[in-house]
């Protein structure tokens, strides 16, 4: 036997030449919380974003920029488990239900995060009812939207046809009448939509006559003529129709010339007051022009 280190080269020994096998492990959370996952859907919400930028500061069509969109959206809709099972509505008196889907334009199933939010609020605005709405998406399976509803204050009556009106002098069409229009102020008169929020205004400086109001009929294109629940009608001046209101609750404190048997309060003239009987079986006068 030779010793080591003469003339033989020690053998050196191979304790294992066989590749080491990785192990996976599994991380407990689904694919879509993976961060890789994440950072491509972010990826796709900031290129989407972008692109919509760069082709309106570039002047390029505006269709340009919704493909991008509607691509971006049917990605992302195919890698997330986000998925539409609830619509829930805040603020919804008179709007139907079934407006605000057609609305949103969404059904069960459909990719939460691929909702075009800002669409959809332009869409629920466009209702007649609505005056602003919000549209945001609660994780993981909701669509959360908010109505600011228009309120209506008085009913217009042309012809035979009643259309509802809103304070701002915006005519509201509806299939239905809201609850509670049965006691809504009842105007006539071309033109009285217009100038609703003036009437309002003047009615405030005297609630006891705005109380007590049936309709009003919006004269000639430039005054108005009031008629209480009695009966009893005010005609009102062009100029100053505040000052007549406050000289007539004052006479009318001091002599019930409201709850007596006049059908007419003539205040069109200033400093003057005309009382005029009124037609008997409750026939109402018309207003003068």
């Amino acid at each position: 036997m030779n010793a080591p280190g003469k003339g033989t080269p020690t053998r050196r020994r191979d304790y294992d030449r066989r590749k080491k096998r990785s192990v996976l492990r599994k991380s407990g959370r689904p694919l879509w919380r993976q961060p890789m996952m994440l950072g491509v859907v972010v990826l796709l919400l900031g290129c989407g974003g972008g692109a919509g930028w760069w082709a309106w500061h570039e002047g390029w069509l505006i269709e340009a920029r919704n493909r991008v969109d509607s691509v971006t959206r049917s990605v992302i809709g195919a890698i997330t488990p986000f998925r539409l099972t609830d619509v829930t509505v805040e603020g919804r008196d008179y709007v139907e239900r079934g407006a605000i889907l057609v609305a949103l334009d969404v059904k069960p199933g459909d990719s939460l995060l691929g909702v075009d939010l800002q669409a959809s609020r332009q869409r629920l605005e466009a209702i007649d009812w609505v005056a602003s709405a919000t549209v945001e998406r609660r994780l993981p399976d909701t669509l959360y939207v908010t109505l600011k509803e228009r309120r209506a204050v008085a009913i217009w009556q042309s012809g035979t046809e009643y259309t509802l009106i809103d304070r701002d002098g915006r005519t509201v069409r509806a299939s239905r009448m809201p609850p509670g229009a049965e006691t809504l102020l009842l105007l006539s008169g071309a033109g009285a939509p217009e100038h609703v929020g003036e009437l309002l205004l003047l009615l405030a400086y005297e609630p006891v006559v705005a109380r007590q109001l049936r309709a009003a009929v919006w004269v000639g294109q430039r005054r108005w003529n009031l008629i209480l629940t009695n009966g009893v009608e005010i005609w009102l001046p062009e100029e100053d129709a505040v000052a007549a209101l406050k000289q007539l609750a004052r006479l009318d404190g001091q002599h019930k010339l409201l709850s007596r048997e006049f059908g007419v309060v003539d205040l069109r003239l200033p400093d003057k007051l005309y009382l005029r009987k009124g037609i008997t079986g409750g026939q109402a006068l018309p207003g003068p022009v």
